[in-house]
């Protein structure tokens, strides 16, 4: 509500000067790419983590389960600081999916590991001795009953990434959040950065 009311105080003429600048578009499908960029890395990560725990007879397994859960316990900043120690290179749009992939797949690990512990494994035993290879057991019988855990923390995934600002201001990598911070910061006329703050709300 007070994001609307600040963007339209200045009347709808500087609402449309702000929404459709190229720069807006720009910004927002930044955000938009890097977002599905992590959910998609995020799922993949998460769902394997997830199954090779639930799955495999890992060595050490019930630690290795709850350290693959401690990156959610990591501020986004942090993380970015500690990648760049490691890889000074490592910025923009690559480094900041990397970060926000590293910290947020536990987003989907934690219910598809549930969901996996609440799977019958004999339907899997069942896929095997009908002939089917282990990446086909996969796809035909573990993903669908995985599905709607994954689905849900997918979107999780995207939720926090479109919500982000430490790993993309670290990674120098500018979206929404970062442009909405700079022109909070930066100038006096705070009805651009109300504007993209309800187009990052939409």
């Amino acid at each position: 509500a007070y994001l609307v009311l600040r963007a339209t105080e200045g009347g709808w003429a500087a609402v449309r000067d702000t929404l459709f600048r190229e720069r807006t578009l720009a910004l927002t499908s930044s955000s938009v790419e890097l977002a599905v960029l992590v959910t998609v890395a995020s799922l993949a990560v998460g769902t394997g983590f997830a199954w090779l725990v639930s799955r495999t007879d890992l060595p050490g397994r019930r630690v290795v389960q709850v350290l693959l859960g401690m990156p959610l316990a990591l501020p986004s900043y942090v993380a970015a600081f500690g990648w760049i120690g490691w890889q000074p290179g490592l910025a923009g749009r690559t480094g900041a999916a990397v970060v926000l992939t590293t910290i947020s797949y536990p987003y989907v690990y934690l219910p598809v590991l549930a969901a996996l512990h609440r799977c019958d494994p004999a339907l899997e035993d069942v896929s095997r001795s009908l002939g089917r290879g282990p990446l086909a057991t996969f796809w035909r019988v573990t993903v669908p009953q995985v599905r709607v855990a994954a689905t849900g923390g997918g979107l999780l995934v995207g939720l926090y990434v479109l919500s982000d600002f430490g790993a993309v201001a670290t990674m120098r990598h500018e979206v929404l959040t970062t442009a909405i911070y700079g022109s909070y910061r930066g100038s006096f006329d705070r009805t651009p950065a109300a504007v993209l703050g309800c187009v990052l709300a939409l």
